[in-house]
């Protein structure tokens, strides 16, 4: 089990590389110039009376359409705020419809690969990890990442969502997301990350045998004159390269005995944070499986979502 001391003393090789912001600044005004298409179909047989639930389809980086669930209050006047939940590696996006009886919007985003937003791109797990990995330009995460900005702009695009209250969630590879999106996208006011994946990717290579990491091993001992260019390619995509723009709260949790994302690569973006951020830690706690988690998170959310809903009335 890992301890506050050896999260500490973690020390990371990654560093941004040469044009990191003019390749992000470049990836969002392509995004920008590509129609967003929003659609919303009504899901009757999924909705109850506390929430109205529907899917959700929007355009993205390539034209690709991706799908998300879409909950929003049966009760109430509007603008509501909102929580844009980002999926997991392998699993598929849950609906959220908990937080209808609070007034709260949800969407949760089905990024390129996953059911429903897989017809025109579908690597497989394992295969999404080293999809295109041969260069920045052409990383399926580029891709991903683009899903998660244009969930966002959904949000906006919607006139029963408040702008100035939207607020992000996810875990896993989700945690990676949100540290990712909520740096990209300042209309994001606070977000929760979960066990992040995307952290420091060379030690995390190192420490682990275990998927979905391993892909990047097995990658580069069937192209070993291949590896030097996926390490490249992968410090545009780590999320330790983006925490430093992040400037909104933001609260991190930690299993320190997580087989899958190492706690001191996790550790490390935490450490990046610019601005107000909280560090949950969960000794006795596997990848995923903290029985306090889900109740700190929605607690967490909670108050960020009250705390606005106060700053608005004033």
């Amino acid at each position: 089990m890992a301890t506050p001391e050896d999260l500490e003393k973690f020390v990371t090789q990654v560093t941004r590389p040469q044009g990191f912001e003019s390749f992000w600044h470049s990836a969002l005004a392509e995004l920008s110039e590509i129609p967003l298409e929003p659609r919303v179909s009504p899901m009757p047989l999924r909705s109850n009376g506390e929430v109205h639930v529907a899917q959700a389809t929007y355009r993205s980086l390539g034209g690709l359409e991706i799908a998300a669930w879409y909950c929003v209050p049966a009760q109430g006047r509007g603008p509501f705020p909102a929580i844009i939940y980002f999926p997991g590696y392998k699993g598929e996006p849950a609906l959220r419809r908990e937080w209808g009886r609070k007034g709260v919007v949800t969407l949760t985003v089905a990024v390129r690969g996953k059911l429903r937003s897989n017809a025109q791109f579908n690597p497989g797990y394992p295969g999404l990890l080293t999809h295109g990995i041969e260069s920045p330009d052409t990383y399926s995460y580029k891709g991903v990442i683009s899903d998660c900005v244009r969930g966002v702009d959904f949000l906006l695009s919607r006139p029963e969502v408040d702008p100035d209250r939207i607020f992000a969630c996810g875990s896993s590879q989700g945690g990676g997301l949100t540290l990712i999106t909520t740096a990209l996208r300042r209309e994001i006011r606070g977000a929760v990350a979960g066990y992040p994946f995307l952290c420091c990717f060379p030690e995390a290579m190192r420490m682990l045998r275990s998927y979905p990491y391993d892909e990047l091993n097995c990658y580069a001992r069937a192209y070993p004159n291949r590896a030097a260019q996926m390490l490249h390619t992968l410090r545009y995509y780590d999320a330790v390269n983006f925490v430093g723009w992040v400037r909104q709260p933001m609260a991190v949790g930690i299993a320190l005995e997580d087989e899958i994302c190492p706690p001191g690569t996790s550790y490390a973006a935490y450490r990046g944070l610019a601005g107000p951020k909280e560090l949950w830690l969960f000794p006795n706690a596997g990848h995923g499986n903290a029985h306090e988690y889900p109740a700190k998170e929605a607690a967490w959310l909670d108050h960020q979502i009250d705390t606005s809903r106060a700053k608005a009335v004033a």
